[in-house]
């Protein structure tokens, strides 16, 4: 690279990745240039500092605002997945859990992605658009092997001529193709990652080959073949205390508990349980690359990428559940803090304190398997006529595909007296549980039952062909560099399907029925003891081993299906389970079903990029940017079905309205619904050099995000209220006034596919020194606000069915009210060269987020879901989902000679998960959470480089609290792997 010129000046997003890729070879320079178009200092660098060198030029070279991560090494991001690599950019936090609203689940790397506090983040390939099939709309990132990655880069406020649809920000994975190199390039890596909770190790290997070739008569060729495969097996132990209900002390009260003055009110929670969650992934991905310039005015371009995961859990719980009846066994009394809190107690089933029992009534064996493909095809076609002209073509046709089943099987212990009341302690760090029971007992299959199953399936699938024409003009001018317009239409059709949870019985305790005599049918149901000494790595001693359903059974669904209806007891009594049969299109109710959407956008844009010298502060500074509006028209249609109440089931009587009949026919009709929007987003940046080291940016711009595919399903469940509001009678039909002839309500739970995107307006400002190549500080401040936030509440809609149209008093999600999000970001980076011999070798690296917000709105995920509806009614007050006020990251590094070690740290405050926790319907917090990683690497000779990796090396253990602010408890203590990764890779 010696010698070479780069012109920085007015560098677009594709020179961003012309740079970047520069540093991805040991082999070759990075330089950073003093002024744009001046002669760039050749710097050797490798590893570590060429990794912070490139991530540092895109940074500071590009148009917008962005931050970078660069794999140096083929194959080799920092981290072990996108997610964990996103985590360390500013602004950027990622989840603990796989599901919001399911906090007793860790995901062992990190799940969801939030900009700046906002998870309405949009994912793309090499600056196409990309989704998953899950929702239709984001990206998976950790379903991507990051073996495929030469970069991530993340655009927190985009130009113009960056594709629509990204609020929180818009994150672009970058994969390689031949022309980066100069020759032939054969790497590979293997891996062996070992968890210690687990106690199981597992191979991961990646291997590329990346050639070109030159023809005199017809041009260059490139070819490019990326192979990744990874696997990984984890475990998280979880300890948990039920929600805390309230209780009063005052006798005869309907929540009366014992012990407890008369007229004061104290908090008891209704249970106590843990689990083992036994993890694994797997991760299968390919790139493909076949690159033509027949001369140098064009450039031919054609990407294949196909990216697979899948993701299976095994897990088994105990759990006492004594429901808010409970109350302090006889003989004691529970402790309680200063606020009326439970902290210590034996706890029994009755509330008088007279119980010296309790029940054992939640064992379970729980199977959940996700499969999960995106596949990406694509052509571009660059074409150069002339130094002023540059145009461009692209297609891409996008396809993804979601699977997924989830399968409980749960047994239970009958009440008796052979199951004494249990002492829970939570007055420690971590909760005591005390339960004095016979091991006799507890290992007799006689003394459990198999009382129930539940399942949940989902297919879903998405497919998009987006086509896209730019052109550029270089102006010869003063102020104008250049000017960029273009074109851009795509068609995207989604299909997801869901079963809903199918819970139902097996069997009751009075059948006498125990798991070693339910053999009906010669098809004996396997179990095993459940109970790990090592459970939290000791930290928790668990009360015994206990009989659970052996997770075999889950693992195979129809085996198990057709087992537990084998032993089932009068299997058609209502309220018993049945297998699910397929029949996504008869699911009703919860928004299950098949939501059928399509979305066709067209899109235009213009851009002028300016460049030139003002005079500031008596001297003449260099000034560039960008300028630029884009048009957005947007058509969707939903189709789903209206699903209303048989009259039949109200006690209507002769005389009832006969247009209300008709309407109440019980009928499952389709429904269809949608709308077309326009919006102008208009964006613009500056850039100030105020010296050679110093800049200064503004940005300001408009972008929308389209609403998710559940929100937006034209899907209704419609049911009926009979007889009158109290002081009314009926209006109309042959029996006005009697109370049996009249329907006064409709009521309903709808998607809205009327919905509109949310839309932002957002600045940035930020002021960045560049001491060095490998060194800066950064500080970055931010407002956005925000419109069209959607919520679910009540609304009166007009529906029609059997010709007759009503008012249904209906929930369902609509856009309400404003919100603003404003806050901070600084950085700093830096190797000390100066230091003497090895010491030189250290650096360091660190950024730090504030986030606040105001006026925002938390929106039910599932506006089917009564629970869901009512707390985000009622939770106003409460941040948005997923926002820290504070993270930060710091990482330590060396690299001198052939040894580079990084140590990094990454915390977060604590943030709101869900506004309703899955099964106790109450806001979940994820508390205070930092964690320290670490990897070491030792360069053998040029061609190859052994390390080990190792994440969560602190031992973090994850809590999760409940309620609402100034009443929150305790709810989980998690302790997940640590995880140790053994390298070695191959370059040549």
């Amino acid at each position: 690279m010696s010698g070479r010129k780069v012109r920085t000046k007015g560098l677009g997003r594709g020179g961003i990745s012309l740079l970047a890729l520069t540093a991805l070879f040991p082999a070759h320079a990075l330089a950073q240039a003093a002024d744009g178009g001046a002669q760039l200092e050749e710097i050797i660098v490798t590893g570590i500092r060429a990794q912070v060198q490139s991530a540092q030029a895109i940074k500071q070279n590009a148009e917008q605002l962005v931050d970078s991560v660069t794999a140096v090494d083929i194959g080799a991001l920092p981290d072990r997945s996108v997610t964990e690599v996103l985590q360390r950019i500013p602004g950027i936090t990622i989840g603990r859990t796989a599901d919001g609203r399911d906090a007793d689940r860790l995901s062992i790397e990190g799940s969801g992605v939030q900009i700046r506090g906002l998870s309405l983040v949009r994912g793309e390939f090499n600056g196409r658009d990309s989704f998953g099939a899950k929702n239709g709309r984001a990206l998976g990132f950790e379903d991507v092997p990051p073996e495929l990655m030469a970069g991530v880069d993340v655009y927190k406020n985009p130009s113009a001529d960056m594709i629509e649809g990204g609020l929180g920000g818009l994150v672009n994975l970058r994969t390689r193709t031949p022309f980066d190199a100069k020759g032939r390039i054969i790497a590979g890596s293997v891996d062996y990652s070992y968890t210690d909770l687990r106690k199981k190790g597992k191979p991961s290997g990646s291997v590329l080959y990346s050639d070109r070739w030159e023809s005199n008569k017809l041009g260059q060729f490139g070819l490019l073949l990326d192979v990744a495969y990874s696997e990984l097996a984890t475990r998280a132990d979880t300890f948990s205390v039920n929600a805390y209900r309230e209780r009063s002390g005052t006798p005869g009260a309907s929540n009366y508990i014992a012990g407890v003055a008369s007229g004061r009110t104290v908090y008891v929670p209704d249970g106590w349980g843990y689990r083992t969650l036994d993890f694994e992934r797997e991760r299968f991905g390919v790139a493909g690359v076949v690159q033509w310039s027949p001369d140098a005015r064009w450039d031919i371009t054609a990407q294949y990428l196909r990216s697979a995961a899948e993701q299976a859990a095994l897990e088994h719980v105990v759990g006492l559940n004594t429901g808010s009846a409970n109350g302090p066994a006889a003989g004691t009394s529970f402790t309680y803090d200063a606020n009326g809190y439970f902290v210590k107690g034996t706890i029994a089933n009755a509330a008088d304190g007279t119980g010296t029992t309790q029940d054992i009534d939640l064992l379970d064996a729980r199977w959940n398997r996700r499969y999960s493909t995106t596949e990406d095809a694509s052509l571009r076609v660059k074409f150069n006529p002339n130094d002023a002209w540059s145009l461009s073509g692209d297609v891409q046709y996008v396809k993804s595909k979601t699977k997924s089943i989830d399968f409980t099987i749960f047994d239970a212990m009958p009440g008796g007296t052979a199951i004494p009341a249990s002492t829970l302690d939570l007055t420690g760090g971590l909760p005591k549980v005390t339960l004095s029971i016979t091991d006799a007992y507890r290992n007799n299959p006689a003394n459990y039952y198999y009382s129930a199953a539940m399942d949940n399936h989902q297919r879903n699938q998405a497919d998009q062909w987006a086509e896209r024409f730019d052109a550029e003009y270089t102006f010869d001018d003063d102020w104008l560099s250049s000017a960029r317009f273009g074109v851009r239409h795509n068609k995207r059709e989604a299909v997801t399907r869901d079963s809903n949870y199918n819970w139902g019985w097996i069997s009751q305790s009075w059948t006498g029925a125990g798991l070693a005599t339910l053999d009906q049918a010669g098809s004996k149901v396997p179990y095993h003891s459940y109970g790990d000494d090592d459970f939290m790595r000791g930290a928790i001693d668990l009360p015994g081993n206990f009989l659970v359903p052996d997770g075999r059974l889950a693992k195979n669904y129809v085996q198990g299906a057709n087992a537990v209806r084998s032993i089932q007891k009068e299997p058609d009594w209502g309220g018993g389970w049945r297998p699910f049969n397929g029949d996504y299109e008869a699911q009703t109710g919860n928004g299950g079903g098949v939501n059928r959407q399509s979305e066709e956008t067209w899109a235009g844009y213009g851009l002028i990029r300016f460049a030139n010298q003002l005079n500031l502060f008596g001297e003449d500074k260099d000034v560039d940017g960008n300028l630029g509006l884009r048009y957005v028209h947007t058509k969707t249609k939903g189709v789903g079905f209206s699903v209303v109440q048989a009259a039949s089931s109200l006690n209507l009587g002769p005389g009832a309205n006969a247009q209300d009949l008709a309407f109440l026919n019980g009928a499952r009709t389709t429904l269809e619904g949608g709308r077309s929007y326009d919006y102008f987003l208009p964006s613009l940046n500056v850039r100030v050099k105020l010296t050679d080291e110093l800049q200064w940016r503004f940005a300001a711009g408009s972008s929308i995000v389209r609403p998710d595919l559940q929100q937006l399903q034209a899907t209704a469940n419609i049911s009926a209220e009979g007889g009158h509001l109290v002081g009314t009678t009926c209006q109309s039909g042959a029996g006005a006034g009697d109370v049996r002839n009249c329907v006064y309500q409709f009521n309903g739970n709808a998607g809205n596919p009327d919905l509109r995107p949310l839309r932002s307006n957002q600045f940035d400002t930020s002021l960045e020194w560049y001491f060095a190549p490998t060194g800066s500080v950064t500080g970055v401040v931010f407002y956005k606000d925000i419109y069209n936030f959607i919520t679910t509440t009540l609304q009166t809609v007009k529906y029609t069915n059997n010709g007759v149209t009503r008012d249904v008093f209906a929930n369902r999600p609509y856009n309400a009210g404003k919100g603003s999000i404003k806050g901070f970001e600084a950085a700093y980076s830096q190797f000390y060269d100066f230091l003497p011999g090895a010491l030189s070798g250290l650096g360091m690296a660190a950024n730090i987020t504030y986030i606040e917000s105001k006026g925002t709105r938390n929106a039910a995920v599932n506006p089917f879901d009564a629970n869901q509806q009512a707390n985000v009614a009622g939770s106003r007050n409460l941040p948005l989902e997923g926002m820290s006020k504070w993270s930060y990251n710091v990482q330590g590094l060396y690299e001198y000679g052939p040894v580079a070690l990084r140590l990094a740290w990454n915390w977060r405050q604590r943030y709101l998960l869900t506004t309703t926790a899955a099964n106790i319907n109450i806001p979940a917090w994820a508390d205070d959470y930092g964690q320290l990683d670490a990897s070491a690497f030792f360069t053998i000779n040029e061609n190859l480089k052994a390390g080990v990796e190792a994440a969560n090396l602190s031992n973090s253990r994850t809590k999760v609290l409940v309620g609402f602010p100034g009443r929150l408890t305790m709810h989980n203590w998690v302790d997940a792997d640590r995880r140790y990764t053994f390298v070695l890779r191959a370059n040549f």
